[in-house]
């Protein structure tokens, strides 16, 4: 009897231990799962907000100057943005101010995605036609959860299949959050 005693008093069982661990273990994975789309949810989120942030600092700097601002580096065709965007366009340039003269007096800071790396074509780009009147601005290819399901979305690429090179399908561009001006609508 004082054996049994002895044992209590002094600590737990390999057996013990080891139950322990796997039940702590099976919780870090469950956990680790549900947090990490949390992340992707949170990605997803900050890139909604920083599209509506940038349509207000677009509207803002027409506002103030009659026209849209003009692509940065140079560019005077294709789209703009802070990472590599050669794929499918193939005139698209990468620098860090990406539309001129719109931070820090209308936006604080030119945006980059939460979450990409720069060299697979997705994150944030902009257009703007010749004449400035008409503008669009993407975080294109890098929602992760919560994708734009139908047209009717309000960042949808597109308000509707119209049979151009983006706007054609029935579907649209899931994993794209766009917005865009009056003119724009089919880019």
């Amino acid at each position: 009897m004082s054996n049994i005693m002895y044992k209590k008093i002094h600590g737990f069982t390999l057996i013990e231990i080891l139950v322990v661990i796997s039940i702590i273990s099976v919780l870090a994975g469950v956990l680790y799962a549900n947090f990490s789309g949390a992340r992707a949810e949170a990605r997803d989120k900050v890139r909604k907000n920083t599209v509506m942030e940038m349509q207000i600092a677009l509207q803002l700097y027409k506002a103030t100057y009659g026209v849209y601002p003009e692509r940065g580096c140079g560019v005077t065709t294709g789209w703009v943005g802070p990472g590599t965007h050669s794929e499918p366009w193939g005139n698209n340039t990468s620098c860090e101010e990406y539309i001129v003269g719109l931070a820090p007096d209308f936006i604080a800071e030119l945006p980059r995605d939460p979450n990409q790396e720069y060299d697979d074509n997705t994150g944030y780009i902009y257009q703007v036609d010749a004449t400035r009147t008409a503008y669009k601005f993407l975080s294109h290819r890098a929602v992760e959860q919560d994708f734009v399901e139908d047209y009717d979305h309000p960042l949808s690429r597109c308000p509707e299949a119209t049979g151009s090179l983006w706007c054609g399908s029935s579907a649209p561009q899931q994993d794209t959050y766009a917005v865009y001006s009056f003119g724009a609508e089919d880019w």
